[in-house]
């Protein structure tokens, strides 16, 4: 459980109007400063993302040490005056005063200001690097002109006390480029049983300082959680405290919406930054940098730090579907100038679209027979979730550790693994966003992301087998037009059942397990989404023996083969839409009845000006063909006139068909039969 803190009066943490530095708290914030940064909060060699830089001190530290001078990435100015460089302490002190002859600070933290501590610093005073895995460590999130530096306490002790598997802490210190704002984030502490205190915040000299309430004796706020869901973080700005300075916060509004719904109403959250109490303000919004709708909001009370939820006076009708870009923004405080414009703007993006499609949500799984946790994964995902939802595909990809790793262990998996940052195992991928341990995977959560609408169709026409080659055919048609972004769509085999890749950790039967990404676990890339414009899918995928390095393939069984597809949003790895289909022997996809009567097949498949259509009858029947796309829409209605008994051969016109998936309808006497086909020209 996360501690909660109440603040009680704004005057508890602002400043006089000399201050070089105020404060403001984001309590419970359930993000890092910005959202820049969405890393999880691991320790080195136990799942820490890539990117961050390891090696500002060796560790354990049984006294303080200072690190060596470390570079700010971009410029930045502390207290008005502009610094490049930075030590730091392995009892949290940063300070950009390299030329102080002060030895590290002890691990004992004292009230703020303290004249064992360098001018011109940052502290989180009481952190103890002791441990054999207390690292400091940073790195560099965002682009250009809006970059945040970090620097992280990770597994850290506190005080004299020092980590290990069941006490530990994470705090960080984060500069940001051009706001020059300073951000000490809570992070994540479990253990210590109220021994998690710090003396945090910022000192100027031996006389003054700026300390974050509560200190000497700050408590911890964050949780285990190691995301950023449950962070808390202390924003310092240099000056003196506005009195009329308001931010909008976050967006209401949901990220997808029907056309045929309009008008919306545009909802979010705006902050009092200011010292004075907003009785009223002018609440902006503009659509795709579009004229300003403004609207007055009054008889209001919101004090310095807390949050209003507004609804603007104004509703908004979009022109047509598509994504839209929408900015809101606080202006007029109390008949009064905003003072600080630099924090005014919140934007966001919304998907308009006429209609939407059921989500087959895409569960992705990161196992191995030789790790004791998967089994127990696996089981809470086959026995106690999946057979409680609907609507989705599986993957699971076996890995290469611990140990020698599962022997059905391929590159692809491996690859797959690098792609999102994984560095534990179990771990389950949810559409891409939501990451965590399979054990935790919970009906409700499944839910959640099963629940948004997607915006695109995946129609696997067919999927058929051919000795050891598969053969796979479909559509992916988006009906709205995505934006910029990187997208790619995966092609995946996988294999039902296996049972002969046996570890150590007791499981003896294993489901969906990935046996070959086409062409390759990048995929292939997706030139853009348009809506209706449909990509087709033909691909044809080879499942050789392995030999050495096994870069593929373990199929027991070829009959026992599923198709994967996946289409994903590289950029964020947001997975738009999935689907999947069983593999079957080539020779068994006819329509046929019991009687031996139907649609024996249709050829070539794709078929470019036209087709053939192998018909079998058991006597002179009146034959009419209809031929219908994905959505259901008639295009083509012939009358075939009397076929006669026996096998028939008649040829389809598809010369002005657009390249897609189509069903194809025979009405016989008082039989139908259905086959789908593929129009590539």
């Amino acid at each position: 459980m996360k501690k909660i803190l109440t603040l009680l009066v704004a005057a508890s943490i602002s400043l006089a109007a000399s201050a070089q530095y105020y404060y403001i708290p984001y309590i419970s914030a359930g993000s890092n400063p910005g959202s820049i940064s969405t890393d999880a909060e691991y320790p080195v060699g136990g799942g820490l993302p890539a990117g961050w830089t390891t090696n500002l001190v060796s560790p354990p530290n049984a006294s303080p040490v200072w690190s060596g001078p470390q570079t700010i990435p971009f410029a930045f100015s502390f207290n008005g005056s502009a610094v490049t460089q930075y030590k730091v302490s392995t009892s949290g002190i940063l300070t950009f005063d390299l030329a102080s002859p002060l030895a590290a600070p002890s691990y004992t933290r004292a009230a703020l200001p303290n004249a064992s501590i360098p001018n011109n610093s940052v502290c989180i005073w009481g952190l103890g690097g002791l441990g054999g895995n207390d690292n400091i460590i940073t790195k560099t999130f965002g682009t250009t002109p809006n970059r945040q530096h970090w620097i992280q306490f990770s597994s850290f002790g506190y005080g004299t006390t020092p980590s290990d598997g069941s006490n530990f802490t994470y705090w960080s210190i984060v500069l940001e480029e051009t706001t020059n704002y300073i951000d000490i984030v809570d992070n994540r502490t479990g253990g210590f049983a109220g021994a998690d205190l710090v003396s945090a915040g910022i000192q100027i000299n031996s006389s003054t300082a700026y300390p974050v309430t509560g200190s000497p004796s700050l408590a911890a706020l964050a949780g285990t959680d190691p995301t950023p869901a449950d962070n808390t973080y202390y924003r310092y700005v240099y000056g003196t405290q506005p009195s009329y300075d308001m931010t909008a916060v976050s967006s209401s509004m949901p990220a997808y919406v029907i056309t045929n719904q309009a008008p919306f109403s545009v909802t979010g959250t705006v902050r009092n930054l200011g010292s004075s109490t907003v009785n009223s303000f002018t609440m902006n919004y503009s659509v795709n940098s579009g004229p300003t709708v403004s609207g007055t909001i009054s008889a209001v009370s919101i004090p310095f730090n807390s949050n209003y939820n507004f609804s603007h006076p104004t509703q908004w009708t979009p022109a047509s579907s598509g994504i839209y870009s929408i900015q809101i923004w606080a202006s007029n405080i109390n008949g009064n100038a905003d003072q600080n414009t630099a924090n005014d703007n919140y934007t966001f993006s919304i998907m308009v679209c006429d209609t939407s499609v059921v989500r087959l949500t895409c569960v992705e799984v990161f196992t191995s027979s030789t790790c004791g946790p998967c089994f127990a994964g696996n089981q809470n995902m086959d026995n106690n979730v999946m057979p409680n939802v609907s609507n989705y595909t599986i993957v699971k990809y076996q890995q290469d550790f611990p140990g020698s790793g599962d022997p059905y262990y391929t590159t692809n998996a491996v690859n797959r693994r690098a792609y999102y940052n994984i560095n534990s195992i179990p771990r389950l991928e949810l559409d891409g966003q939501w990451d965590g341990n399979a054990q935790l995977l919970t009906t409700t959560i499944f839910n959640n992301y099963q629940a948004v609408p997607a915006f695109m169709t995946v129609d696997i026409a067919s999927a058929t087998f051919t000795g050891t080659t598969v053969s796979v055919l479909g559509t992916i048609t988006p009906h709205i037009n995505y934006g910029a972004g990187t997208y790619r769509y995966q092609v995946i085999v996988t294999e039902k059942q296996t049972f002969n890749n046996v570890g150590t950790n007791g499981e003896t039967e294993f489901k969906n397990v990935m046996m070959k990404m086409n062409p390759s676990e990048v995929g292939t890339v997706i030139s853009s989404l348009t809506s209706g414009t449909p990509i087709n899918i033909n691909q044809t995928i080879t499942l050789p023996v392995s030999t050495g390095v096994p870069t593929c393939c373990h199929v027991e069984e070829m009959s026992d083969l599923r198709v994967v597809v996946i289409v994903q949003n590289n950029t964020d790895k947001k997975v738009l839409q999935s689907a999947w289909r069983d593999v079957v022997i080539a020779s068994s996809t006819a329509d046929m009845d019991a009687e031996g009567e139907g649609i024996a097949a249709v050829y070539p498949n794709p078929a470019d000006a036209s087709a053939m259509v192998k018909i079998v009858l058991n006597k002179d029947m009146q034959v009419s063909a209809t031929v219908t796309n994905i959505m259901g829409q008639v295009v083509s209605v012939t009358d075939a006139g009397v076929i006669h008994s026996g096998v028939t051969h008649y040829a389809l016109n598809t010369a002005g068909l657009a390249d897609g998936v189509y069903h194809l309808t025979l009405k016989a006497g008082g039989k139908s039969f259905t086959q789908k086909f593929m129009v590539q020209h």
